[in-house]
């Protein structure tokens, strides 16, 4: 039983696309009242709220429980927040679960934090000499405008754009350019490298703690895919690949060194809910027997048993971007083919799915008739402009309500497992603690002499989320001692 509430969370749930979820802002929206802002008790922020006058300051404070009272009563008359559980059995529960979440951190490793940055500062330093010798003039590589000039004007390579006043020199740009240019891959490892060191490494050592914590804040209601975000510092951004950005990880480690990092990850889950919500037979049996999925589309798409690595990888693209509605020429430009093979790709995939044609359609005519579409826990999204007289932006809302309802579904799942873990975690009165939520993965601390019981609880607990599913969620699950080795 829930002994709390949130009315901004109630809000949420009611229309995720709706913007102004502050108290003023709805007691402004919904009763016409303008609220006392902190501002105006604080002499514009001036004064901290033990400075402000006690008359002034209850009078802001009462008025804040009143209007949050009536936004409740308000709430409490509407039906689908009264007879939905996406409120009171995720939303609700998982706020506890955030909370601790938050307050416990993680740990982190400075001297390994401090070393990458020095091994950083030393790449760059390299990188600004190179880039220097191949420009034969010294410049400003962080100036756009001097970038911009060395590029196009002193070594004349060929600018495919250019803004109102100077030549754009943006990530685009320098991608499209450095395969043949050497000096414009020097400068996107030169800004990757400076970004690697001021937004994550420096940041972190900025914001842990005496203890060498880091603690993210988790929000529930800003992102419009339903998934929580993390900021302050934003641990879901914290870098993947093959680069030293991958070394960063190595810096984020158990609580104590008998301690491990167990981390686990639903291995392609809306590929999966694809399959689940259409029914396809061809996509749930080739689940079912276990068979790589991109190697199964390629092998459809291409005709051919004998797949390369770069034709998984368009195969493993198109099974991704086709649960977002992409069209051929949005696939041209993702895996850099001709919007012909991109549509050739696409006929395919639909060809042989066939239920995923027909689930998209049916997906589409309900949000037309309905203006909302829903999760397979009945959270819903509004799409009233799905029937809007212009085309193109009732073209762009019907690609949203194809991939609401599978997006949308994916963070359900991993709210819920969250709460379903947790739960077993406090029944079973174990000290292993779970840290942190990445996209699709979780991460734990785990206690020694409870490795092997966790090792087989939390992922039978993630993979069966959904109940008389005809197919299973699928888990990967690593452990070790520091979170880069977990992957």
């Amino acid at each position: 039983m829930t002994y709390y509430y949130d009315t901004m969370l109630a809000e949420y749930i009611k229309n995720p696309g709706q913007r102004g979820l502050g108290l003023d802002a709805l007691a402004d929206k919904k009763f016409n009242y303008e609220m006392i802002s902190y501002s105006d008790i604080s002499e514009k922020k001036k004064l901290s709220f033990e400075e402000v006058d006690l008359q002034k300051a209850a009078i802001y404070s009462g008025e804040d429980v009143y209007m949050t009272y009536k936004l409740y009563k308000e709430q409490q008359a509407n039906p689908y927040i009264t007879n939905s559980s996406v409120l009171d059995s995720m939303e609700l529960p998982l706020l506890k679960v955030l909370s601790d979440m938050e307050q416990t951190g993680i740990k982190i490793d400075r001297d390994i934090l401090k070393g990458i940055w020095l091994r950083l500062e030393q790449a760059i330093s390299e990188l600004q000499k190179e880039i220097h010798d191949i420009a034969g003039v010294e410049f400003n590589i962080n100036s756009p405008k001097q970038v911009g000039e060395i590029l196009f004007e002193s070594l004349w390579l060929p600018s495919s754009k250019k803004t109102k006043t100077w030549y754009s020199v943006n990530a685009e740009v320098l991608d499209w350019l450095k395969s043949e240019y050497p000096i414009a891959e020097k400068i996107v490892t030169y800004r990757h490298y400076s970004k690697l060191q001021s937004t994550y490494i420096q940041w972190l050592l900025e914001v842990a703690t005496d203890e060498d914590r880091i603690h993210t804040s988790y929000n529930q209601i800003i992102t419009s895919t339903g998934r929580l975000s993390s900021n302050s510092p934003n641990l879901q951004n914290i870098p993947t690949g093959n680069d030293i950005a991958w070394e960063i990880r190595t810096a984020f480690i158990p609580d104590a060194d008998e301690d491990y990092l167990m981390a686990f990850d639903y291995s392609q889950v809306e590929v999966r809910l694809l399959a689940i919500m259409s029914g396809d037979e061809n996509l749930l049996d080739a689940f079912k027997q276990g068979k790589d999925i991109h190697q199964v589309t390629g092998e459809f798409i291409f005709k051919t048993k004998d797949i390369s690595g770069k034709q998984r990888q368009f195969a493993k693209a198109v099974n991704f971007w086709v649960i977002y509605g992409i069209s051929p020429f949005g696939l041209s430009k993702m895996i850099d083919v001709t919007q012909k093979d991109a549509k050739v790709y696409i006929d395919a995939f639909y060809e042989n799915y066939p239920k995923v044609r027909e689930f998209f359609d049916d997906v589409i005519l309900w949000c037309k008739r309905n203006s909302f579409v829903e999760t397979m826990f009945a959270r819903r999204r509004y799409i009233p402009s799905i029937n809007d007289a212009n085309k193109m932006i009732q073209k762009w809302a019907e690609r949203e309500a194809i991939n609401m309802p599978i997006q949308w579904t994916n963070a359900d799942i991993i709210k819920l497992a969250m709460i379903q873990v947790v739960k077993m975690l406090e029944d079973g009165n174990y000290k292993s603690t779970m840290l942190l939520q990445v996209h699709d993965e979780l991460v734990f601390n785990i206690k020694a002499d409870e490795k092997d019981e966790l090792e087989v609880k939390i992922p039978y607990i993630m993979e069966n989320i959904l109940n008389n599913a005809p197919i299973e969620l699928k888990v990967d699950g690593a452990i070790w001692k520091n979170w880069k080795e977990t992957k």
